[in-house]
């Protein structure tokens, strides 16, 4: 198991100036907490947030991921040195969802929408692998 460092735009709780310190997630019941935070903050908003997730001992070591946390849908998207892998969500699903990092319109393809129990499920396989989330982990495919 690793320390998951997290990005998200905390305000009021801090106000992302300068040394602002990430987030900090080590157990499976704080990992629980925030993103219960962010999908309960995601509903009082226009879209659902994005945060950046990243391994705090070694973050360019190791892949990054982004995940989308709304009230009950998000994706995840995991960047490695070598591939890139999504959530899959519906195949059927056309066109793109908003959503908010930081302030900012992200774009995701509405395929890669799942549930928040498989967002919950990607982000905890992520802190219990220590970033390296199998290749056959069932809840990822990678994208081309």
């Amino acid at each position: 198991m690793a320390t998951l460092e997290i990005w998200y735009d905390q305000k009021p709780d801090n106000d992302y100036g300068p040394g602002d310190p990430a987030i900090l997630v080590t157990t499976h019941e704080e990992l629980t907490a925030f993103i219960d935070r962010v999908s309960e903050r995601s509903g009082d908003q226009p879209c659902p947030s994005v945060v950046e997730v990243s391994i705090a001992e070694d973050p360019y070591g190791f892949p990054t991921v982004n995940a989308g946390i709304g009230p009950d849908r998000g994706y995840v998207r995991v960047s490695g040195a070598d591939d890139l892998r999504a959530t899959p969500g519906s195949p059927d699903a056309v066109g793109e969802r908003i959503y908010d990092f930081q302030g900012h319109e992200t774009l995701v393809p509405a395929s890669c929408e799942v549930p928040l129990t498989t967002v919950r499920l990607v982000l905890a396989a992520f802190l219990d692998h220590g970033g390296l989330i199998p290749a056959d982990f069932p809840h990822l495919e990678t994208v081309s």
